[in-house]
Protein backbone atom coordinates (compact mmCIF):
# COMPACT_ATOMS: atom_id res chain seq x y z
CA UNK A 1 0.00 0.00 0.00
CA UNK A 2 1.13 3.88 -0.90
CA UNK A 3 0.44 6.37 1.43
CA UNK A 4 1.12 10.13 0.76
CA UNK A 5 -0.12 13.67 1.87
CA UNK A 6 -1.45 16.10 -0.20
CA UNK A 7 -1.78 20.03 0.62
CA UNK A 8 -3.70 22.13 -0.98
CA UNK A 9 -5.17 25.85 -0.16
CA UNK A 10 -8.63 23.86 -0.26
CA UNK A 11 -9.92 20.49 0.00
CA UNK A 12 -11.02 20.58 -3.80
CA UNK A 13 -7.86 21.50 -4.87
CA UNK A 14 -6.08 18.83 -2.69
CA UNK A 15 -8.75 16.23 -3.95
CA UNK A 16 -7.86 17.10 -7.93
CA UNK A 17 -4.16 15.97 -6.44
CA UNK A 18 -5.00 12.95 -5.44
CA UNK A 19 -7.00 11.92 -8.06
CA UNK A 20 -3.84 13.19 -10.69
CA UNK A 21 -1.29 10.86 -8.39
CA UNK A 22 -2.86 7.92 -6.79
CA UNK A 23 -6.35 7.18 -9.53
CA UNK A 24 -9.87 7.56 -8.57
CA UNK A 25 -9.53 3.79 -6.16
CA UNK A 26 -7.19 5.94 -3.76
CA UNK A 27 -8.51 6.01 -0.05
CA UNK A 28 -8.66 8.81 2.03
CA UNK A 29 -7.11 8.41 5.05
CA UNK A 30 -7.68 11.40 6.88
CA UNK A 31 -7.86 15.27 6.69
CA UNK A 32 -7.06 18.56 8.39
CA UNK A 33 -6.97 22.11 8.37
CA UNK A 34 -3.42 23.65 8.58
CA UNK A 35 -2.58 26.91 10.37
CA UNK A 36 -0.10 29.15 9.57
CA UNK A 37 2.67 28.82 12.11
CA UNK A 38 3.57 33.31 11.93
CA UNK A 39 1.44 34.69 14.84
CA UNK A 40 1.14 37.87 12.26
CA UNK A 41 -0.68 35.18 10.51
CA UNK A 42 -4.23 35.79 12.72
CA UNK A 43 -5.94 34.00 15.23
CA UNK A 44 -6.64 29.96 14.61
CA UNK A 45 -7.23 30.86 10.79
CA UNK A 46 -6.62 27.88 8.33
CA UNK A 47 -4.95 29.01 5.31
CA UNK A 48 -3.97 25.37 3.66
CA UNK A 49 -5.59 21.92 4.00
CA UNK A 50 -4.30 18.33 4.28
CA UNK A 51 -5.39 14.85 2.73
CA UNK A 52 -3.95 11.65 3.63
CA UNK A 53 -4.70 9.71 1.11
CA UNK A 54 -3.09 5.51 0.19
CA UNK A 55 -3.58 3.37 -2.74
CA UNK A 56 -3.45 -0.55 -2.76
CA UNK A 57 -1.72 -2.27 -5.41
CA UNK A 58 -3.41 -5.41 -5.09
CA UNK A 59 -5.49 -6.60 -7.93
CA UNK A 60 -9.33 -6.27 -7.06
CA UNK A 61 -11.19 -9.40 -5.95
CA UNK A 62 -14.37 -9.39 -8.35
CA UNK A 63 -17.32 -9.19 -6.55
CA UNK A 64 -21.20 -8.50 -6.94
CA UNK A 65 -21.87 -6.76 -3.72
CA UNK A 66 -23.32 -3.78 -5.28
CA UNK A 67 -26.02 -5.70 -6.69
CA UNK A 68 -26.15 -7.72 -3.33
CA UNK A 69 -26.65 -4.24 -1.25
CA UNK A 70 -28.87 -3.21 -4.56
CA UNK A 71 -26.60 0.48 -5.14
CA UNK A 72 -27.13 2.78 -7.40
CA UNK A 73 -25.64 5.82 -8.87
CA UNK A 74 -27.34 7.65 -6.67
CA UNK A 75 -26.59 6.29 -3.77
CA UNK A 76 -23.06 6.01 -4.06
CA UNK A 77 -20.47 8.41 -2.59
CA UNK A 78 -17.85 9.79 -4.25
CA UNK A 79 -14.25 10.79 -2.97
CA UNK A 80 -15.14 14.64 -2.75
CA UNK A 81 -18.47 14.00 -0.60
CA UNK A 82 -16.52 11.24 1.43
CA UNK A 83 -14.06 14.16 2.58
CA UNK A 84 -17.01 16.51 2.81
CA UNK A 85 -18.82 14.40 5.23
CA UNK A 86 -15.55 13.52 7.30
CA UNK A 87 -15.57 17.92 7.60
CA UNK A 88 -16.76 19.89 11.25
CA UNK A 89 -19.79 21.44 10.28
CA UNK A 90 -17.88 24.68 10.11
CA UNK A 91 -15.62 22.87 7.88
CA UNK A 92 -18.45 22.21 5.44
CA UNK A 93 -19.71 25.58 5.45
CA UNK A 94 -16.22 27.01 4.78
CA UNK A 95 -16.26 24.66 1.52
CA UNK A 96 -19.73 25.62 0.77
CA UNK A 97 -18.47 29.09 0.56
CA UNK A 98 -20.71 30.93 3.62
CA UNK A 99 -19.00 33.73 5.19
CA UNK A 100 -18.06 33.22 8.83
CA UNK A 101 -21.42 35.35 10.13
CA UNK A 102 -23.31 32.40 8.71
CA UNK A 103 -21.32 29.24 10.10
CA UNK A 104 -23.84 29.25 13.63
CA UNK A 105 -27.27 29.36 11.46
CA UNK A 106 -25.96 26.76 9.05
CA UNK A 107 -24.72 24.41 11.99
CA UNK A 108 -28.50 24.81 13.41
CA UNK A 109 -30.00 23.81 10.25
CA UNK A 110 -27.33 20.94 9.53
CA UNK A 111 -27.96 19.57 12.93
CA UNK A 112 -31.61 19.62 12.60
CA UNK A 113 -32.44 17.90 9.60
CA UNK A 114 -31.57 20.10 6.90
CA UNK A 115 -29.83 18.85 3.89
CA UNK A 116 -26.22 20.36 3.54
CA UNK A 117 -26.14 21.95 -0.10
CA UNK A 118 -30.23 23.03 0.72
CA UNK A 119 -28.92 25.28 3.92
CA UNK A 120 -25.69 26.54 2.03
CA UNK A 121 -28.06 27.55 -0.96
CA UNK A 122 -30.33 29.45 1.46
CA UNK A 123 -27.75 31.50 3.43
CA UNK A 124 -25.88 32.26 0.23
CA UNK A 125 -29.22 33.80 -1.16
CA UNK A 126 -30.00 35.97 2.26
CA UNK A 127 -26.47 37.89 2.60
CA UNK A 128 -26.89 41.09 2.66
CA UNK A 129 -23.52 43.44 1.74
CA UNK A 130 -24.81 46.01 4.05
CA UNK A 131 -25.60 43.95 6.97
CA UNK A 132 -23.37 40.68 7.80
CA UNK A 133 -24.89 40.42 11.77
CA UNK A 134 -25.04 36.67 12.58
CA UNK A 135 -29.20 37.72 14.11
CA UNK A 136 -29.95 39.34 10.52
CA UNK A 137 -28.74 37.07 8.10
CA UNK A 138 -30.47 34.22 10.11
CA UNK A 139 -33.86 36.32 9.76
CA UNK A 140 -33.67 36.58 6.40
CA UNK A 141 -32.97 33.16 5.63
CA UNK A 142 -36.29 32.14 8.06
CA UNK A 143 -37.72 34.21 5.93
CA UNK A 144 -36.53 33.14 2.59
CA UNK A 145 -37.47 29.97 4.35
CA UNK A 146 -40.92 30.51 4.36
CA UNK A 147 -41.35 32.21 0.68
CA UNK A 148 -40.04 28.42 -0.84
CA UNK A 149 -42.31 26.04 0.99
CA UNK A 150 -45.57 25.50 -1.25
CA UNK A 151 -48.24 25.47 1.00
CA UNK A 152 -52.49 24.86 0.04
CA UNK A 153 -54.03 24.99 3.36
CA UNK A 154 -56.86 23.07 4.27
CA UNK A 155 -59.07 20.82 2.21
CA UNK A 156 -61.50 23.53 -0.27
CA UNK A 157 -64.62 22.15 -0.87
CA UNK A 158 -66.63 22.73 -4.17
CA UNK A 159 -69.65 24.48 -5.17
CA UNK A 160 -71.85 21.54 -6.02
CA UNK A 161 -71.61 18.09 -5.42
CA UNK A 162 -68.96 16.37 -2.62
CA UNK A 163 -65.30 16.86 -2.70
CA UNK A 164 -63.61 13.53 -2.76
CA UNK A 165 -60.49 13.12 -0.73
CA UNK A 166 -58.19 10.20 -0.52
CA UNK A 167 -55.61 9.31 1.59
CA UNK A 168 -52.59 7.54 1.23
CA UNK A 169 -49.26 6.04 2.76
CA UNK A 170 -47.44 3.65 4.33
CA UNK A 171 -48.52 1.81 7.33
CA UNK A 172 -48.66 3.18 10.79
CA UNK A 173 -48.40 7.07 9.85
CA UNK A 174 -52.00 7.77 11.24
CA UNK A 175 -53.75 7.78 8.19
CA UNK A 176 -56.92 6.27 9.78
CA UNK A 177 -56.88 8.92 13.12
CA UNK A 178 -56.21 11.82 10.42
CA UNK A 179 -58.84 10.97 8.62
CA UNK A 180 -61.16 11.48 11.73
CA UNK A 181 -59.56 14.19 13.08
CA UNK A 182 -60.16 16.08 9.67
CA UNK A 183 -64.13 14.24 9.78
CA UNK A 184 -64.58 16.02 13.31
CA UNK A 185 -62.97 19.95 11.61
CA UNK A 186 -65.77 19.66 8.96
CA UNK A 187 -68.57 18.05 10.73
CA UNK A 188 -68.57 19.48 14.05
CA UNK A 189 -66.80 23.12 13.82
CA UNK A 190 -67.59 23.40 10.36
CA UNK A 191 -71.38 21.85 10.22
CA UNK A 192 -70.79 20.29 6.98
CA UNK A 193 -72.31 17.33 5.44
CA UNK A 194 -69.36 14.78 5.71
CA UNK A 195 -68.93 10.69 4.80
CA UNK A 196 -66.42 8.25 5.81
CA UNK A 197 -64.97 5.33 3.26
CA UNK A 198 -62.58 2.80 3.59
CA UNK A 199 -60.61 0.92 0.83
CA UNK A 200 -58.75 -0.93 3.43
CA UNK A 201 -60.42 -4.32 2.97
CA UNK A 202 -56.78 -6.04 3.63
CA UNK A 203 -56.10 -4.98 7.49
CA UNK A 204 -57.94 -6.37 10.46
CA UNK A 205 -59.74 -3.64 12.55
CA UNK A 206 -59.23 -1.01 9.82
CA UNK A 207 -62.95 -0.52 9.12
CA UNK A 208 -64.05 -1.06 12.99
CA UNK A 209 -61.23 1.67 13.95
CA UNK A 210 -63.20 4.34 11.48
CA UNK A 211 -66.59 2.36 12.13
CA UNK A 212 -66.00 3.67 15.94
CA UNK A 213 -64.80 7.41 14.91
CA UNK A 214 -67.85 7.83 12.43
CA UNK A 215 -70.60 6.48 15.16
CA UNK A 216 -69.16 8.67 17.42
CA UNK A 217 -69.93 11.55 15.02
CA UNK A 218 -72.75 10.01 13.90
CA UNK A 219 -71.22 9.97 9.69
CA UNK A 220 -72.06 7.27 7.63
CA UNK A 221 -68.98 4.59 7.44
CA UNK A 222 -68.69 2.78 4.03
CA UNK A 223 -66.62 0.27 2.86
CA UNK A 224 -65.60 -0.33 -0.73
CA UNK A 225 -63.69 -3.10 -2.25
CA UNK A 226 -62.82 -2.08 -5.70
CA UNK A 227 -64.32 0.96 -8.48
CA UNK A 228 -67.55 0.05 -8.71
CA UNK A 229 -68.10 -0.29 -5.15
CA UNK A 230 -66.83 3.11 -4.58
CA UNK A 231 -68.73 4.87 -7.58
CA UNK A 232 -72.14 3.29 -6.36
CA UNK A 233 -70.99 4.66 -2.59
CA UNK A 234 -70.07 8.70 -4.17
CA UNK A 235 -73.49 8.62 -6.22
CA UNK A 236 -75.35 7.58 -2.58
CA UNK A 237 -73.65 10.33 -0.63
CA UNK A 238 -74.47 13.02 -2.84
CA UNK A 239 -75.65 15.22 -1.41
CA UNK A 240 -72.81 15.13 1.42
CA UNK A 241 -70.17 18.21 0.83
CA UNK A 242 -67.05 16.42 1.54
CA UNK A 243 -65.89 12.44 1.38
CA UNK A 244 -62.98 11.13 3.17
CA UNK A 245 -61.62 7.50 1.48
CA UNK A 246 -59.11 5.95 3.88
CA UNK A 247 -56.99 3.28 1.97
CA UNK A 248 -54.55 0.62 2.71
CA UNK A 249 -50.96 1.04 4.00
CA UNK A 250 -48.69 -0.93 2.25
CA UNK A 251 -44.91 -0.88 1.99
CA UNK A 252 -43.21 1.34 -0.54
CA UNK A 253 -42.17 -1.76 -2.22
CA UNK A 254 -45.38 -2.74 -3.45
CA UNK A 255 -45.63 -0.55 -6.94
CA UNK A 256 -48.98 -2.62 -7.88
CA UNK A 257 -51.56 -1.19 -5.09
CA UNK A 258 -50.56 2.46 -6.09
CA UNK A 259 -51.62 1.56 -9.98
CA UNK A 260 -54.52 -0.63 -8.30
CA UNK A 261 -55.36 2.69 -6.82
CA UNK A 262 -55.31 4.92 -9.47
CA UNK A 263 -57.37 2.42 -11.41
CA UNK A 264 -60.26 3.00 -8.76
CA UNK A 265 -59.77 7.02 -8.65
CA UNK A 266 -59.89 6.99 -12.31
CA UNK A 267 -62.93 5.54 -12.31
CA UNK A 268 -64.96 7.66 -10.48
CA UNK A 269 -62.84 10.69 -11.37
CA UNK A 270 -61.92 13.97 -9.42
CA UNK A 271 -60.34 12.41 -6.29
CA UNK A 272 -57.86 14.91 -4.23
CA UNK A 273 -54.97 12.73 -3.23
CA UNK A 274 -52.93 13.32 0.22
CA UNK A 275 -49.75 11.73 1.07
CA UNK A 276 -49.87 11.32 4.92
CA UNK A 277 -46.15 10.68 5.62
CA UNK A 278 -44.71 10.18 10.13
CA UNK A 279 -42.35 12.90 10.71
CA UNK A 280 -40.64 10.25 12.78
CA UNK A 281 -39.38 8.40 9.42
CA UNK A 282 -36.69 8.21 7.42
CA UNK A 283 -36.13 10.73 5.15
CA UNK A 284 -35.26 7.80 2.31
CA UNK A 285 -38.89 6.53 3.10
CA UNK A 286 -40.40 9.86 2.55
CA UNK A 287 -38.68 9.97 -0.76
CA UNK A 288 -39.61 5.80 -1.88
CA UNK A 289 -43.22 6.43 -0.39
CA UNK A 290 -43.91 9.29 -2.82
CA UNK A 291 -42.44 7.52 -5.70
CA UNK A 292 -44.22 4.69 -4.86
CA UNK A 293 -47.71 6.96 -5.13
CA UNK A 294 -46.68 9.10 -8.20
CA UNK A 295 -48.84 7.15 -10.61
CA UNK A 296 -51.86 8.11 -8.63
CA UNK A 297 -51.39 11.41 -8.43
CA UNK A 298 -50.27 13.62 -5.40
CA UNK A 299 -51.90 16.74 -4.46
CA UNK A 300 -50.70 17.43 -1.20
CA UNK A 301 -48.50 15.84 1.58
CA UNK A 302 -49.66 15.51 5.00
CA UNK A 303 -47.57 15.24 8.15
CA UNK A 304 -47.76 12.96 10.98
CA UNK A 305 -46.51 12.51 15.11
CA UNK A 306 -45.14 16.20 15.40
CA UNK A 307 -45.00 15.23 18.71
CA UNK A 308 -42.99 12.31 18.46
CA UNK A 309 -39.94 14.42 15.77
CA UNK A 310 -36.84 14.79 16.84
CA UNK A 311 -35.84 17.29 13.66
CA UNK A 312 -37.68 18.70 11.57
CA UNK A 313 -35.21 19.38 8.47
CA UNK A 314 -36.05 16.48 6.45
CA UNK A 315 -39.63 17.74 6.15
CA UNK A 316 -38.33 21.19 4.80
CA UNK A 317 -35.94 19.37 2.11
CA UNK A 318 -38.88 16.84 0.95
CA UNK A 319 -41.44 19.68 0.18
CA UNK A 320 -38.87 22.03 -0.87
CA UNK A 321 -37.26 19.21 -3.46
CA UNK A 322 -40.54 17.37 -4.78
CA UNK A 323 -42.81 21.06 -4.54
CA UNK A 324 -45.62 18.96 -3.01
CA UNK A 325 -48.00 21.85 -1.31
CA UNK A 326 -48.27 20.75 2.60
CA UNK A 327 -51.97 20.90 3.78
CA UNK A 328 -51.92 19.20 7.48
CA UNK A 329 -49.70 18.38 10.27
CA UNK A 330 -50.78 16.58 13.14
CA UNK A 331 -49.44 16.21 16.86
CA UNK A 332 -50.76 14.01 19.45
CA UNK A 333 -54.45 11.58 19.26
CA UNK A 334 -56.98 13.62 20.44
CA UNK A 335 -59.56 14.25 17.90
CA UNK A 336 -60.36 16.83 16.31
CA UNK A 337 -57.75 19.04 18.49
CA UNK A 338 -54.09 17.51 17.55
CA UNK A 339 -54.91 18.88 13.92
CA UNK A 340 -53.85 22.16 11.92
CA UNK A 341 -53.27 23.72 8.92
CA UNK A 342 -50.21 23.46 7.72
CA UNK A 343 -48.05 27.09 7.50
CA UNK A 344 -45.19 28.94 6.95
CA UNK A 345 -44.40 30.20 10.54
CA UNK A 346 -45.03 26.25 12.02
CA UNK A 347 -42.39 25.01 9.50
CA UNK A 348 -39.71 27.38 10.65
CA UNK A 349 -40.65 27.47 14.49
CA UNK A 350 -40.08 23.61 14.12
CA UNK A 351 -36.89 23.80 12.60
CA UNK A 352 -35.26 26.75 14.47
CA UNK A 353 -37.08 24.91 17.74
Amino acid sequence: MRIKKFTAKNYADALEQVKRELGEDALIMSTRSIKPESPLSGRSVANKVEITAAIEFEEPVATNIEDELDMNEDDGLDMKSLIFNLLSEKGQAQTLGLKPSQFKTFSHLVENGLDEQLASKILKKSISENDEKPAKEKMRAMNLMKKVIPFEGEINLQTEGPKMVAFVGPTGVGKTTTIAKIAADYAIRKNKKVALVSLDTYRLGAVDQLQIYGDIMQLPVEVAGGKNELREIVNKHSDKDLILIDTTGRSHRDKDYSRQLKEIFDAIGGVETHLVLSVTSQEKLFSKTYQQFSPVGVDRVLFTKLDEGLNFGSLFNFSVRNRVPLSYFTAGQNVPEDLEVAAPDKVISLIFN
